[in-house]
């Protein structure tokens, strides 16, 4: 795991663990560079300290400490600056970074953007912006914009709250949009950004309409990281407003996924859901008629009529969902791209009884399955050079539902190195009814459960035999 994701995953979901005994010593390092006679030494000993350190455990309790001593911040500042310019350590900057949020000043604004460009030090960055700049709200805003992934996160979470109109249109249409969950940030969009409100503006325009069907999406999942639409006060009016507005607009296969997410959403909204269930009735009753309007089906089967088109997966999420008949456009796809995951994993979904064993058949002819015989093991079916493996996985692992479907599928998955497809054949055949289990493949399963490295899968396929 690399350390900017540490950083994001401890900073959002773990208590920091207090170093105090390594904050101590930093402390005592910086009182004697601040000293009237430093020494070159100390400062080497603080380079060696830092490095060793973990930013994110000692950085709140090293501000307290330069507080509490009351370390002239000229000095610390200055100490921040050569940190976080000569540093040749990740944390070592990061500490620097820390030190100029403590003591630096808005001289410092162009090396904190450029340092918090790169996400590794985003976090650190967007907190040293704030303390250090007179406009801080929007140096951050500046940065927010710079960065995608932990560091959007990071940087937009200090934004919360904001009463400046630019930003708050930018969350809306962009703003919230990162490369990890979009659900990290929909609540302070929609809060901050007051998406109501501008959704009932006379010209809402296609990327704030973009914006809102995301959001309102993002709020829409169970059990994201953050605040959903249970917490959202205006979520009824919001989606209220959105079906209006949507009803009366181009239909485009992203604001399609988003109405889908939100629909599910309200045929089961939870128990915890504050709203009368009359209302809830009413615009689930919206949701599913704007749905059963005839554009969207075919907006999605025109963009499945083309299996050469490089984007031709973002339709088929969809298709999933409005069940629509589109394997044979999937068929045809396969047949250019056949290590394609996503696609086999919805095309086995998508099969009815009539056309399943065709589709087995070509994952037959298109999948290297005597290479994919090659366990068992305990590999994890992840990094290059696994695609034929996950595509037998997507595969195989929506076979519970096809009894007697896809048997050469599933004897070469019980010899696979990946554990994951392995369990996934053993939890098509114990699904299967027993008439639907011919001798053979019991004969695999005896054969799989005396080399079967993996103890739980073997005590899988011992309850299934003795069942049999």
């Amino acid at each position: 795991m690399t350390s900017v994701v540490w950083d994001g995953i401890a900073s959002h979901h773990m208590r920091a663990e207090s170093d105090a005994e390594r904050v101590t010593e930093i402390s005592d390092l910086l009182t004697r560079l601040v000293s009237d006679q430093p020494r070159h030494a100390d400062l080497v000993q603080l380079h060696d300290r830092l490095a060793a350190t973990s930013a994110i455990d000692v950085a709140d309790d090293l501000v307290a400490q330069i507080r509490q001593r009351r370390l002239p911040k000229d000095r610390i500042g200055q100490i921040g600056r050569h940190l976080a310019e000569q540093g040749t350590r990740r944390d070592i900057v990061k500490i620097g970074i820390v030190l100029l949020g403590a003591a630096g000043d808005e001289h410092d604004r162009d090396l904190l953007l450029l340092l918090g460009t790169l996400e590794e030090f985003t976090l650190y960055a967007v907190i040293a912006l704030r303390r250090t700049q007179p406009n801080g709200q929007r140096a951050v805003y500046e940065l927010a914009r710079r960065v995608r992934n932990w560091g959007r996160i990071h940087a937009v979470e200090r934004l919360k709250g904001c009463d400046d109109p630019e930003i708050k249109g930018w969350l809306l249409r962009e703003g919230f949009r990162n490369g990890i969950l979009n659900e990290y940030l929909a609540y302070i969009a929609a809060t901050t950004g007051d998406l109501y409100s501008a959704l009932l503006e006379p010209d809402v325009d296609d990327a704030l309409l973009d914006g809102a069907a995301a959001i309102l999406a993002a709020l829409a999942e169970e059990h994201g990281p953050a605040k959903d639409m249970i917490d959202y006060a205006d979520a009824l009016p919001a989606m209220s407003r959105f079906a209006d507005l949507l009803a009366t607009r181009a239909a485009t296969l992203r604001r399609l996924n988003n109405l889908i997410v939100i629909a599910t959403f309200l045929r089961k909204p939870g128990e915890k859901a504050p709203w009368p269930v009359g209302e809830i009735a009413r615009l689930r009753g919206r949701y599913d008629g704007i749905l059963a309007d005839a554009r969207w089906r075919d907006l999605v089967l025109d963009h499945l009529a083309d299996p050469h088109r490089p984007d031709f997966n973002r339709g088929l999420w969809a298709a999933e969902r409005l069940r629509l008949p589109v394997v044979p456009q999937v068929m045809a796809y396969l047949e250019i791209e056949p290590l394609d995951e996503f696609a086999w994993y919805h095309a086995i979904r998508l099969t009815t009884s009539e056309d399943v064993h065709r589709l087995c058949g070509l994952a037959e002819r298109l999948l290297p399955l005597r290479n994919l015989a090659n366990g068992p093991g305990d590999h994890y079916g992840f990094g290059p050079g696994c695609e034929p493996d996950r595509a037998l996985e997507s595969v195989v692992s929506g076979l519970n539902t096809k009894p007697g479907a896809g048997l050469p599928l599933i004897d070469v998955a019980l010899r696979n190195r990946v554990v994951r497809i392995r369990r996934a054949a053993m939890s098509a055949l114990t699904a299967w009814p027993p008439d639907a289990v011919p001798e053979e493949a019991l004969a695999w399963v005896r054969a799989a459960s005396t080399v079967e490295p993996n103890e739980e899968i073997r005590r899988e396929m011992t309850a299934f035999l003795e069942h049999r």
